[in-house]
């Protein structure tokens, strides 16, 4: 048996808000022993270092990861800006080992030897009746690359698990993403989970976001910088397809960087996933070029992208569907990742996402908005995604 809870709390400060939520989180477990908190606060808060201790005084030592929110916690009836979320896995089905690693280099070479541990420890669990496994990765937003944190994990862990995660947020002002780690709010680790259940967990990845320009060819890139798109300056490029499609683009630098984000993005062609991957743009510079939320390879075939409100909605909750589906179909709650830029692009309509998610599953729900999320199921090749919502639905047995 497997039991999923989740309470958030918008208490005035982050004690309060940590304790109340996590003791509300615990009640609604029932009998069930809880394996894994999932905890995510505004970091409008001061004092987040204090959280997970705060957390286990309400819950004891149990295994806790996750981070700072990128605008909003919520569950399936109500979106919080500033609170605390803490979501409970538990019960006699499920087992969770938390790992860390420290950020030392872009490439994250630390954290492969911590995915192996993990990879040890589904090992052993499979041995107990245990046999899937789920890797869940967080690491703070402003001070990794997705697509490197997801090739490290990979490295370390295999292909047998599944992954699911995200890099946390911080409101958008790109100085405060913090994980849960070793006991306090860290901005220099990254923390792996690991699930281990005898029925798969659902993992399921959509997004609703739509071409509106032609396919081009990335020509020239440096990391996550795009710095050429057929031969030409990538601003350029952009910009070009974006009035094309009836955009308006501002002129004021910092306007403009928000306007791409939320409104026209560019895709990656990803032949194993139903949809492009999206990339949202961090940073512009003078030369035209554009540094991306990951890397894209040269020779990648990329278009603009553009979503309505109504196509980011029914993407979320296909994913749910597709998520509770993979999951066997009987499932006791589900996590949810809801990138920032979803909670910009739907403004007042973002808390029908939460709420379509748990209508579509009619259990449990929860979830934080975040600055990249991590999802691959079985089968898949590609994992870090942005401007998509995640859903990871947990089963019942």
């Amino acid at each position: 048996m497997i039991r999923f809870s989740a309470a958030v709390s918008t208490a005035r400060d982050s004690a309060e808000a940590a304790r109340e939520a996590a003791a509300r989180a615990r009640i609604s477990m029932g009998s069930a022993m809880p394996r894994l908190a999932i905890v995510f606060a505004s970091p409008a808060y001061e004092g987040l270092d204090r959280v997970p201790h705060l957390i286990e005084t309400e819950l004891g030592s149990v295994p806790l990861v996750g981070g700072t929110s990128g605008g909003a916690v919520f569950d399936g009836s109500c979106v919080a800006p500033r609170g605390v979320l803490v979501a409970l896995i538990g019960g006699d089905g499920v087992r969770a080992t938390t790992v860390t690693a420290p950020i030392g280099s872009p490439e994250l070479i630390d954290v492969v030897p911590a995915g192996s541990r993990l990879l040890a420890e589904a090992d052993r669990a499979s041995h107990d009746g245990l046999e899937e496994a789920l890797c869940m990765a967080f690491a703070p937003a402003v001070h990794v690359d997705g697509e490197a944190l997801v090739a490290a994990v990979r490295k370390g862990a295999g292909p047998r698990m599944q992954l699911a995660g995200a890099l946390v947020g911080d409101d958008f002002t790109f100085d405060r993403a913090l994980i849960f780690a070793e006991g306090g709010a860290r901005h220099d680790r990254v923390v792996l989970a690991g699930v281990f259940t005898r029925t798969r967990a659902g993992v399921a990845a959509r997004h609703g976001w739509r071409a509106v320009g032609p396919v081009h060819v990335v020509t020239r890139s440096e990391g996550a910088w795009l710095l050429e798109v057929d031969g030409r300056r990538a601003l350029d490029v952009w910009l070009a397809d974006v009035r094309a499609a009836d955009g308006n683009p501002p002129s004021d630098r910092q306007e403009l960087l928000l306007y791409l984000a939320n409104h026209y993005e560019m895709g990656v062609e990803a032949p194993t996933l139903i949809e492009p991957l999206v990339r949202a743009p961090m940073a512009l510079r003078d030369d035209g070029a554009v540094r991306l939320s990951a890397g894209v390879a040269e020779g990648s075939r990329v278009r603009v992208m553009r979503a309505s409100a109504r196509d980011m909605l029914e993407a979320s909750r296909q994913a749910a569907e597709m998520s509770r589906e993979r999951a066997g179909g009987s499932i006791s709650g589900a996590f949810v990742f809801s990138c920032s830029g979803r909670r910009a692009a739907l403004a007042d309509r973002f808390g029908e996402e939460p709420a379509g998610i748990a209508r579509a599953l009619d259990a449990p729900v929860a979830g934080a908005c975040v600055f990249g999320e991590i999802a691959r199921a079985h089968r898949e090749i590609d994992a870090f995604h942005n401007t998509t919502a995640v859903v990871v639905t947990y089963p019942d047995e």
